[in-house]
């Protein structure tokens, strides 16, 4: 039995790459290297963080290792372009990190199944709580060029603009092309009421953007905000111990204490020495879903559509980040959120802890999925930066509830 795995294992996201196949490797080593009652062959690509080489990729599983399940991903565009290249093939594609909301939205197909997250899911949260606990007004966003941070910028506006907020000026460069972001900070305006400054990137472009941040002293100028991955593991150990007190949100915290959690991060620890990040769960979690699955189907995945019905129906109330419920329609995840501090543990070392948590959240967030469907898809120029623009995007039937971490 054969799973294509295709992952940034080189570049600027190898990060993610690495712990995703060791998050995927530790499932499949608590489950003997079976499901089904038949061994599990993985056969790992590099896309190095290029849509066209991971299409290429894809193919060359389908057509020449005749796969029977596609996992791994890393990237909002890795994911959408080797999506549509899927669409007609019928084979499974169980989508680990990829985070574009279209995947399981506005170009969805029946043989996705993403069992983990979509860029705006926690932002919108993140976004909302800003503006209606912490009273900013006016963000200042610096992001990467593609589409996950335009979905994770999408969702911030959203929500922030609908806790009262009125602007989220947006300043976007391509990823993985520079290391100098000196111009970029210097550029940032510190006289026209900016409340913060939201960092909007990943690996190793947030790592150098952070370290400049801090070196031209800008952290004591204008607070730092992160998306999702910004202030991730391994990264986050690379970043200086200054940037304490920034906020972001995440569906994992890394002082979680949940017996799930726990044996899930003490398992991690022992196999690899050092700290789960959410790349490597969301992977732990996506092989424990396709194992469970080719048990729940005997080991028959030549039947495809009762594999994909199996995984879009499999029991995942047990992942170690919280509860997770797959919608059957749109097969996405429904999870906490929890919104997160960087702070120092006992030796200095700089983690995640959690600070609130809102439970059962969708892709769709509060809104009704077919109002949000209808809106222009998040772009760098949509939703515009003025809240005023928002509009009807901004009504919600329900807002979130906001509990203390760990109660």
């Amino acid at each position: 039995m054969k799973i294509g795995f295709i992952s940034a294992f080189t570049g600027v996201f190898s990060s993610f790459g690495k712990m995703q196949r060791e998050g995927a490797e530790l499932a499949l080593e608590e489950a003997g290297g079976k499901a089904g009652g038949k061994q599990i062959d993985v056969i790992y690509e590099d896309d190095q963080l290029d849509n066209e080489i991971a299409v290429t990729k894809a193919k060359k599983l389908v057509e020449q290792d005749k796969v029977d399940i596609l996992t791994g991903l890393v990237s909002g565009d890795e994911g959408l372009a080797v999506g549509d290249y899927m669409k007609d093939k019928e084979i499974p594609v169980v989508v680990m990190y990829s985070a574009a909301e279209d995947m399981t939205m506005r170009s969805f197909s029946e043989n996705i199944i993403r069992p983990t997250w979509t860029g705006a899911q926690s932002m919108d949260v993140f976004g909302y709580w800003l503006a209606k606990e912490k009273g900013y007004k006016k963000i200042y966003q610096i992001g990467e060029d593609y589409s996950f941070p335009w979905n994770t910028g999408g969702g911030f506006k959203r929500g922030f603009c609908r806790g009262g907020g009125t602007e989220v000026k947006s300043v976007w460069f391509p990823p993985g092309t520079t290391s100098d972001f000196s111009s970029l900070i210097a550029s940032i305006p510190l006289d026209q009421g900016y409340d913060a400054l939201f960092y909007n990137g990943a690996g190793g472009d947030a790592v150098n953007f952070i370290k400049q941040y801090v070196e031209l002293g800008m952290i004591g100028k204008m607070p730092l905000v992160g998306q999702p991955n910004t202030f991730e593991k391994p990264d986050l150990d690379a970043m200086p111990a200054d940037i304490a007190g920034s906020l972001s949100p995440q569906h994992t915290a890394d002082d979680l204490a949940t017996p799930e959690w726990t044996k899930f991060a003490d398992a991690f620890k022992v196999k690899y020495g050092y700290a789960p990040s959410a790349a490597a769960e969301f992977a732990y979690s996506s092989m424990k879903l396709i194992l469970r699955s080719i048990d729940q189907t005997s080991g028959n995945v030549a039947d495809r559509k009762a594999l994909i019905d199996a995984m879009a129906a499999a029991d995942i109330t047990d992942d170690p980040r919280g509860p997770v419920k797959l919608d059957p329609k749109w097969h996405s995840a429904t999870q906490n959120v929890y919104i997160r501090e960087v702070a120092k543990d006992d030796s200095g070392a700089l983690y995640n802890k959690g600070l609130w948590t809102v439970t059962e959240v969708s892709q769709f967030g509060v809104y009704d999925p077919d109002t949000y469907m209808a809106a222009p898809p998040d772009s760098n120029t949509s939703p515009s930066d003025q809240c005023a623009d928002l509009g009807a995007l901004l009504t919600a039937p329900t807002e979130y509830q906001y509990q203390p971490f760990g109660s």
